[in-house]
């Protein structure tokens, strides 16, 4: 007889059952994410006030602070691993998603299960033989606070640990979409893939393989998970780690791999990036863009196109103190939209200009561009952020030429703003006085020998914060936001430098870099056609994911060859941050474009792209002007360095 309650018990599938069960456990383990990204705000704060205090002790009692090196790594590597969790949980890695949107759910889904099985499986690995370290350097300490060695290697556990709890969450939710969608098709996708993946890698482990075919087969695969939606930084460690155990042996691999991640997430060199990341975004929460844009606009607004000028001048102000384009762009252009839209602006040229004059957000320094092309390839950051003085400028004016010649031949598309006073140019110049105040500190203080580039950012980064106190607009809620976004930026950029460190053991085993660099060298050819192929690759990479991925997912197999062929690294440098930026306004990806459809949502994109050609050859005649004369980028670090 039939039990007339049942119908009141509600479906209760296998999909429905794992769905609750991930969600149990994610309410669980999301306040220990949010409260270990706290943490790591809290550890965003104290970096520059100790290298603020450092800096102030030298130059008044002639004293360093001790182990302020030491304490800098402790608070870096706690930054980064025990905010990565909180990352992972908002699923806001950097990740190529131009293919994974065109891919069927069905079959969607399944190469997500893949995907998701293989970096839980990663980060046991590596949370398991970072533990092993523990043993290893149990009697190490540092040299000058005599703090443990396992102390950090104990911080980078827990961070991955608690990153590969939430990771199985996230492969849990993702199955239980499998079995909702399950159906005959994709039980033989799933299989079939994972079937290739398991035969093709013990084809390979068991093939007579050069170590650079292994190599190039490595690349390959990178890329192969990059366009399955993998996070890059996962991606990169995979292959890595498979790769070493290929070339090498799973001993050598497992030892390495256990060694790679905190020695990344310690690294003093690498501090200089969060310091200008805060740097930037404190300068924004203090509405400095506003100052920027009014200052501009008191000086160009008469001129042909003038608002369009001011706007790019703004980027270029903001540039001085941000270091990222992404977020010039955004910036500025919430600022300056409204203002030309109000004046009658062509939007198509409007929209253009702000997305094109948020590349010079990396290219002016402090740019974060330059510091993780010194870190890839061990150049100075100091010469390199004066490199980009100039050749940014330059851009600049070509930009603001470009905008003249089109305001000129169609007035109606810029029309010219009210005419400002001299009193009121003066004016708006003691305004922004700080601003350039701030940008003189930093680069003065790096040129003048006074402060290293990392201690720059942290001089800047108390700069901007001090700006901000002055200006009247210090929010709690504001710094909690510049201390939050610093933080994740930060551990996303970090990230992929992790997973570069275990690809680049790989290369190094392989000899693939050295390799390449062999091959290109051989070729009877004048080296302006193969400096020109690279050229070429970096402009379409840069049409597919963000510039800082690409810096360091290619140079380590690239800059062999550029040093092999005589290219001065720190000329290349500029051009390879200025090409790869370049790609954030070409379709199909167009990263800055997507951000100024974001602040312009009435504006088609196809517009913004048709606004952003003139801007796009632009930086097609500077790139020829650096090629033409190097001396456009070297000139100034020559006379400083």
């Amino acid at each position: 007889m039939q039990n007339s309650g049942q119908q009141d018990i509600p479906a209760s599938g296998p999909d429905i059952l794992l769905t609750s069960a991930a969600s149990k456990f994610e309410g669980l383990i999301s306040p220990v994410a949010k409260g270990a990204n706290w943490i790591s705000c809290i550890m965003a704060a104290l970096m520059p006030l100790l290298i603020f205090v450092d800096v102030l002790s030298r130059a008044l009692f002639s004293a360093s602070v001790l182990g302020t090196i030491e304490l800098e790594q402790s608070m870096l590597l706690i930054l980064v691993f025990f905010s990565i969790p909180l990352i992972q949980l908002q699923n806001d890695h950097i990740r190529i998603d131009i293919f994974t949107n065109r891919i069927p759910e069905k079959y969607m889904v399944a190469i997500e299960v893949i995907i998701y099985a293989l970096c839980f499986v990663l980060f046991v690995i590596l949370s398991w033989q970072t533990l092993v370290q523990v043993g290893l350097k149990s009697n190490d300490v540092t040299y000058a606070l005599s703090i443990p060695i396992p102390f950090f290697i104990i911080m980078a556990a827990l961070g991955q640990i608690l990153l590969s709890v939430v990771l199985l969450i996230d492969l849990i939710k993702v199955f239980a979409r499998f079995l909702k969608h399950l159906e005959a098709a994709n039980i033989i996708f799933l299989l079939a893939v994972t079937g290739a993946i398991a035969l093709g890698g013990y084809a390979v482990a068991g093939a007579d393989l050069s170590r650079f075919a292994i190599g190039v087969l490595g690349m390959i695969l990178v890329f192969v998970f990059l366009f399955l939606g993998m996070p890059i930084g996962y991606s990169m460690a995979l292959i890595g780690l498979a790769g070493l155990a290929t070339v090498n042996s799973w001993g050598a691999a497992l030892n390495l791999v256990g060694i790679a991640p905190y020695s990344t997430g310690s690294n003093y060199i690498l501090i200089v990036a969060p310091l200008f990341i805060l740097m930037g975004e404190l300068a924004y929460t203090s509405g400095l863009s506003h100052d920027l844009f009014e200052a501009a606009s008191k000086w160009f607004g008469r001129l042909p196109g003038g608002l369009a000028m001011s706007a790019v001048g703004g980027c270029a102000g903001f540039a001085a103190i941000c270091g990222d384009s992404l977020a010039t762009a955004i910036t500025m252009g919430t600022v300056s939209l409204p203002e030309m839209k109000k004046k009658g602006y062509s939007m198509s040229l409007s929209t253009g200009c702000l997305a094109a004059g948020g590349t010079l957000g990396i290219l002016i320094p402090p740019s974060v561009g330059f510091i993780f092309y010194a870190i890839v390839t061990e150049e100075s950051i100091g010469k390199l952020f004066i490199a980009g003085i100039v050749p940014g400028l330059l851009l600049a004016v070509l930009f603001m030429g470009a905008i003249y010649i089109m305001a000129v031949r169609n007035p109606e598309k810029a029309p010219r703003a009210e005419k400002s006073t001299l009193g009121e140019k003066l004016a708006v110049l003691l305004k922004i006085g700080p601003i350039i105040g701030l940008f003189v500190l930093v680069l003065g203080g790096i040129m003048a020998g006074f402060f290293s580039p990392t201690e720059a950012g942290g001089i800047g980064a108390v700069g901007a914060f001090v700006y901000t106190l002055i200006r009247g607009r210090f929010t709690w809620s504001g710094l909690s936001q510049a201390l939050q976004e610093t933080v994740k930026i930060t551990s996303k950029l970090l990230l992929i430098l992790i997973g570069v460190g275990i690809l680049n053991y790989f290369f190094a085993a392989s000899r693939l870099p050295m390799s390449l660099a062999n091959i290109v060298t051989a070729w009877v050819v004048n080296k302006y056609i193969i400096f020109g192929a690279i050229i070429f690759i970096f402009i379409i990479l840069g049409c597919l994911m963000n510039v800082i991925p690409m810096i360091l997912l290619t140079l380590p197999a690239l800059y062999p060859a550029i040093k092999t062929l005589g290219f001065d690294p720190i000329w290349f440098g500029v051009v390879t941050v200025l090409v790869m930026e370049m790609g954030q306004i070409t379709p199909p990806i167009g990263v800055n474009v997507f951000a100024i459809g974001s602040v312009a949502e009435d504006v088609p994109m196809g517009e913004i792209f048709k606004g952003v050609m003139p801007f796009f050859f632009c930086m097609v005649a500077c790139i020829i002007l650096l090629t033409l004369f190097p001396q456009i980028a070297l000139f100034l670090p020559n006379l400083v360095f």
